[in-house]
């Protein structure tokens, strides 16, 4: 079994509840939606080529590998930079990591193996493939996608049984959702609400919702002003006290 890989770097997580961390990146490559906003369009295929191996922590001095490759290949690769500075966990992201969800699971258990804590970086949409691999993870850092920002049709449904999956499974779990200019304001509404319902269903801790300001790329060619941030996180409040906004640091930083 092989997988298809885009690059592995070790880099400060920009978003949502572990910014600020230090993290190894494995990045998958294939992904089931293409947002217009999609900042990483190399990784949206599941195609043959080179990865990207970053052979010092933080430095990019990279070395390129043939992808698809084996597992065992990427755990030599998140070996090497942990052992050169300490990291909080290794990111899983794409893509859509569980797009490979023949392959995930053994390098979800590999990393698990290797004593370091592995969060999914997900789109919220293949909840059958998250159970396939939930018992090797530590945190879930879930998308919640609405077509007036993304320019896809996701189901809304899909994604609330994926957020109960996680919450069923007793996985970490916070959620991040993309705000551009022209959100539509009753889908907005409506995730926000979902997710404020099914946490209230389950004991623990409450998911946390991170409204994340739409950086420009690609198709996405302007941010939300301040004033609207404001009023939805107004919003976003009174439906689900847990919620913050917080920017991609990492692009502020200007870091990869």
């Amino acid at each position: 079994m092989t997988l298809f890989v885009s690059e592995v770097f070790s880099a400060i997580q920009g978003e949502a509840a572990l910014v600020g961390e230090r993290q190894i990146f494995v990045r998958l490559m294939g992904c089931n939606i293409r947002c217009h906003y999609c900042d990483q369009p190399e990784a949206l295929e599941k195609t043959a080529g080179t990865c990207r191996m970053e052979q010092t922590a933080g430095r990019r001095d990279w070395v390129g590998i043939a992808s698809p490759m084996d597992t065992e290949v990427v755990l030599e690769a998140v070996r090497r930079l942990a052992d050169q500075v300490p990291h909080h966990s290794v990111s899983l992201t794409g893509g859509e990591p569980l797009f490979q969800r023949r392959v995930v699971p053994d390098l979800v258990t590999g990393l698990a193996r290797l004593g370091t804590r592995v969060m999914l970086e997900t789109n919220g949409t293949l909840p059958g493939a998250l159970a396939e691999v939930a018992e090797g993870l530590s945190f879930v850092s879930m998308d919640l996608k609405l077509p007036s920002v993304d320019g896809e049709s996701v189901s809304e449904a899909t994604q609330e049984e994926f957020l109960r999956t996680c919450l069923d499974l007793g996985l970490t779990t916070w959620v991040k959702l993309v705000v551009g200019p022209a959100i539509d304001r009753m889908e907005f509404a409506r995730a926000v609400t979902m997710v404020a319902e099914v946490a209230g269903c389950f004991p623990g801790p409450v998911p946390e919702l991170f409204l994340q300001p739409l950086t420009p790329f690609a198709l996405a060619s302007e941010a939300p002003g301040p004033d609207l941030m404001l009023e939805l996180q107004a919003e976003a409040l009174r439906l689900h006290p847990r919620t913050r906004v917080i920017p991609q640091t990492h692009k502020a930083i200007g870091q990869l």
